[in-house]
């Protein structure tokens, strides 16, 4: 089934619930020259279509992703692709991600936070980016309803807020979903999370999607923030592996995937790659236009390397 297609046969246009008045924002995004470009751009009629570029063009990255992780979107996403961003924020990321994809292509994007949902749906209509679907809503283990700080910055944190913290924002409910329950009709080829520390607890709650390779692909924060929510890097990458996934670097400069012991050390932003999935992966950095995974190796593959 080609990767980014419904499981019941909808189409996206159909499937695709209504886009929110109420908008997102948030911290710096990725793909530097290219969310200036975007996201600054004169606005149109809004009636007017979208033309979405086939690929993220090559440039420097501000903020969000360094320039390995920029390198590695460029190559591996496809026209026609689905992908899922959690923790949005201001749109920069999905704005890229549905120019990789295309008007055919999908980008579920979830933001629970109002002051950044607004920054997001603006960057959405300006950019016309109709493969962008807005959830206002936070993603963990529980279907329930779920509370967090608005404009802190610190929504991934499971505690209860600090004086300082309700002086910065106030304590609002969101709904909290399961991924493996609200998403799993649909292939991705690509999870970003970047949710202040609240990755493992959304992974958690994706655990039936990882355990069938979707998506075959993850990039996931790894900073200080897990261990502020009382979790570590290294909690995440042995669930990441008791799931069937490698953490990996991809190194743009030498176009190789690196297998290494504790990968966040080197970078913010951590590659995880399904092994049902790695000749699918390899094969699209490699320059093979696939829109499902290979039953067996073909053509040139992508070099991986285990180093130390």
């Amino acid at each position: 089934m080609p990767v980014g297609h419904s499981l019941n046969g909808n189409s996206r246009r159909d499937a695709r619930p209504v886009l929110e008045t109420d908008a997102a924002s948030g911290a710096p995004g990725l793909f530097g020259r290219l969310a200036k470009r975007l996201l600054n751009k004169p606005a149109t009629d809004p009636a007017e279509p979208a033309s979405a570029p086939s690929a993220v063009p090559s440039a420097p990255v501000a903020g969000w992703a360094d320039h390995h992780t920029e390198n590695f979107m460029r190559r591996y996403l496809r026209p026609g692709d689905a992908v899922l961003d959690i923790g949005a924020r201001d749109g920069t990321f999905a704005v890229a991600a549905a120019a990789a994809v295309g008007a055919d292509g999908r980008v579920d994007s979830f933001e629970p936070s109002p002051s950044l949902r607004r920054k997001l749906t603006e960057a959405v209509h300006r950019n016309h980016a109709v493969a962008i679907v807005i959830h206002p809503k936070m993603v963990g283990t529980q279907a329930q309803l779920g509370r967090f700080v608005d404009g802190t910055g610190k929504s991934g944190r499971r505690r209860p807020p600090l004086p300082g913290e309700l002086a910065m924002g106030g304590v609002i409910g969101v709904e909290c979903v399961r991924l493996d329950q609200t998403m799993n009709a649909r292939r991705y080829a690509l999870m970003k999370l970047d949710i202040a520390g609240g990755e493992l607890i959304a992974l958690k709650g994706a655990e039936a999607m990882l355990r069938e390779a979707n998506p075959p692909a993850l990039l996931i924060a790894m900073d200080d923030a897990l261990n502020q929510c009382g979790t570590s890097p290294e909690q995440l990458t042995d669930f990441l592996t008791a799931q069937g996934y490698e953490s990996i670097l991809y190194d743009a400069d030498r176009h190789k995937l690196d297998y290494i012991a504790k990968p966040w050390t080197k970078r913010r932003i951590v590659l995880a790659v399904a092994q049902k999935g790695r000749n699918f992966v390899s094969s699209r950095l490699a320059g093979m236009d696939l829109q499902k995974e290979p039953e067996a190796p073909s053509g040139e593959m992508l070099q991986i390397t285990a180093s130390t």
